[in-house]
């Protein structure tokens, strides 16, 4: 019987029940709107086709894709074409010859006025007095009859014949400041066409006004060109233009100075970020897609072909190859012509460096840019040559002429070390047979490229953002529970809430908006339970277990 006791028998209500396991999210308020991104064109900042102020024949043009500076703060600037300047010379000594005449004659005019034309009015009045004395005698000896009529009338006209004198002498002066006066805006009228033929002289030589890359040329060494007709593009490089296009309502997000993301995919497909400044936004709609423009400025920076460091293979570089078969392009004659950059001198002797790896009817290896080097003595045979303004040529003759090909064989251009610095003669005479890079610089950002642009999201609907499963409805109510931390054990605290229509997508998971009955009940960093809230009741223990997700944080 005493298994049947009711003192043996465990009372089932005593039993503690085990905590639920949950997963939970701290709440924030937030807005789960995604930062979208748009794909956007690269154009420059600045691009202008460069003229001459005056017409003249071209003898010399920049070549494509080269960097030149603005003139103007201390800047010399690089040219970018030159005219002829034969012409303008001339004009220059023709208007200071003209400076110098005119100059003369105003002196000579201010000698009359200050010498010349003062003696011969002293000289005339002088006259005049004496006439007039000899007047007065002859006007006295006529009362007493002593002189006849007709010499009185001859002494009469004396007197008035130098008061005329005088008269004359007088409007000379005047006639002559008059004249001081014109002569005086001729030299000035000499002045300025001497300064325009000095300005025309200067002005044979183009620059740019602020400094980027030349990316077209539009005439050619031997042109005669008129005054404005365009002869090279340049355009700035850094900063460039970044446009996309939005929508009425999202062009009012953007203002002048925001920033925003910018991605830029490489050939390889490996990615760069930078940042881009709003610079402005489109005032009037495009008529057709109704759509504003909104531009960035985003600082642009180089890039090496190649990866150059101090570790590399190669401790050399150049920029430039040469086929050695130019001559009759240059010349018309079959001489072995070399760039004035492929001369490397050391002491007395003079090198140029041979490709060996590389041949003039051989395809490009892309993936192994480098090049085998191979110094090689020359003599040089000729002065300098120059060709199209640009270039210097000067012929050479191989001290081997077995060791060169002249058909196929490459040479390079002046060798530089990693940082660009030239090297010195003596770094040269330890070289013979050398690995070379051959670079060329680009830039990150070119005219026509197109780029990611991470747009500014839509913050207007910022509230307390959920994923779905943490919500729970029942018996017409909608609840979520909270777990309180303050207790010695976690419990779940069921929190009526209301559901704002606003929802998104988060990870491909609907998330919703929403906000307590009481405003109280749901604060900034609650304990919101995710997983398990469908099984809870009011009150029940919870064990709280870590996850992960990307867009809440969890606990």
């Amino acid at each position: 019987m005493l298994g049947c006791s009711s003192e043996s028998a465990p009372d089932i209500n005593e039993v503690d029940k085990p905590p639920k396991t949950v997963t939970v999210m701290t709440l924030h308020p937030s807005s789960p709107s995604y930062q979208h991104h748009t794909t956007a064109s690269v154009a420059p900042w600045k691009a202008e086709r460069i003229a001459f102020e005056q017409a003249g024949r071209v003898v010399q043009v920049i070549e494509p894709n080269e960097m030149v500076t603005g003139v103007g703060n201390g800047r010399i600037g690089i040219p970018l074409a030159r005219l002829n300047e034969e012409q303008f010379r001339i004009a220059v000594d023709a208007a200071r010859a003209d400076l110098a005449v005119a100059e003369r004659r105003r002196q000579a005019n201010l000698i009359s006025i200050e010498q010349r034309l003062p003696s011969r009015i002293r000289t005339a009045e002088a006259e005049l007095q004496l006439a007039r004395r000899e007047l007065e005698r002859a006007q006295k000896l006529s009362r007493s009859n002593a002189m006849s009529g007709s010499e009185l009338d001859t002494t009469r006209t004396r007197a008035s014949t130098a008061q005329l004198q005088v008269d004359s002498a007088t409007a000379d002066l005047a006639q002559a400041n008059a004249e001081q006066l014109a002569l005086d805006a001729q030299v000035q009228q000499a002045s300025q066409r001497l300064a325009e033929a000095e300005r025309n002289l200067r002005n044979t030589t183009l620059y740019s006004s602020f400094p980027g890359q030349v990316t077209e040329i539009h005439a050619v060494p031997g042109t005669y060109v008129k005054e404005g007709d365009p002869i090279v593009t340049v355009q700035m490089v850094d900063p460039m233009l970044v446009e996309f296009e939005v929508t009425a309502a999202n062009s009012r997000r953007y203002q002048r100075g925001d920033t925003l993301g910018v991605t830029v995919t490489d050939h390889d497909g490996s990615q760069h970020r930078a940042t881009g400044m709003v610079y402005t936004v489109d005032s009037i709609a495009d008529a057709n897609t109704r759509t504003f423009t909104v531009s960035l400025h985003v600082r642009n920076q180089q890039e090496s072909s190649v990866d150059l460091h101090e570790s590399s293979e190669a401790q050399l570089k150049t920029k430039d190859i040469f086929p050695l078969n130019i001559g009759p392009i240059v010349t018309g004659d079959q001489r072995l012509l070399v760039e004035q950059r492929c001369i490397h001198r050391i002491g007395e002797e003079t090198f140029v460096w041979k490709v060996t790896n590389r041949s003039w009817n051989q395809l490009s290896n892309t993936s192994d840019r480098g090049l085998t080097v191979q110094r090689l003595k020359v003599n040089l045979a000729s002065d300098v040559i120059p060709f199209l303004g640009t270039w210097n040529f000067v012929a050479i003759e191989f001290a081997d002429p077995s060791s060169i090909n002249i058909e196929n064989d490459l040479i390079t251009g002046q060798l530089l070390a990693l940082d660009g610095s030239p090297l010195e003669p003596e770094a040269l005479l330890r070289k013979q047979n050398e690995r070379v890079y051959l670079e060329q610089t680009r830039w990150m950002l070119r005219a026509g490229d197109t780029v990611r642009v991470a747009l500014i999201p839509d913050n207007s609907n910022i509230g307390f953002y959920v994923p779905m499963k943490a919500v729970r409805r029942e018996n017409g109510e909608t609840f979520v529970h909270v777990v309180d931390d303050m207790r010695s054990e976690p419990t779940a605290r069921r929190v009526r809430i209301n559901v704002k229509e606003e929802d998104s997508l988060d990870e491909d998971s609907l998330i919703l908006c929403i906000e307590p009955v009481d405003s109280d009940d749901l604060v900034d960093g609650a304990h919101v339970v995710v997983r398990g809230t469908h099984y809870l009741d009011d009150g029940d223990r919870v064990r709280v277990v870590p996850t992960q997700s990307a867009s809440v944080s969890v606990q």
